[in-house]
């Protein structure tokens, strides 16, 4: 399955945040700066595209808001991770997407029903920090 031409969603107004090849958001840093992020939609891939002006720093926490409805994306479970939902293009499944809030994290979970996958050189055993 081709990660980019998979859907992603506002898990709350059900809103297409995919655009051009990137998935857009509103972003706010601890530093109170704001932005627009466009992360590469290949899960696994960390790269992103932002202003020249609005830079993260490794290690600092980023608020993600959808750029459409304006919610608060941050996981029920875990205030370190932010969820969305992806609607996979060939099978039409729905996957519960999560990823790292700190720069630099490279850790992301995909999650549908019982199968769960990690990416990221960060990422841990997902039950560890979603079934505690």
């Amino acid at each position: 399955m081709s990660m980019k031409d998979n859907n992603y969603l506002c898990p709350k107004c059900k809103g297409y945040l995919n655009v051009g090849g990137h998935i857009l958001f509103a972003t706010k840093t601890r530093r109170k700066h704001k932005g627009l992020l466009m992360l590469d939609p290949t899960v696994g891939e960390y790269k992103y595209k932002h202003h020249d002006k609005f830079n993260l720093e490794e290690g600092e926490m980023v608020e993600f808001a959808c750029p459409i409805c304006k919610a608060d994306l941050t996981s029920l479970n875990r205030k370190d991770h932010a969820m969305i939902w992806m609607v996979g293009i060939e099978d039409n499944v729905e996957y519960d997407l999560y990823f790292s809030k700190i720069a630099g994290n490279q850790s992301t979970y995909l999650v549908a029903q019982d199968n769960i996958e990690s990416f990221g050189d960060d990422a841990i055993d997902f039950d560890d920090i979603y079934y505690e």
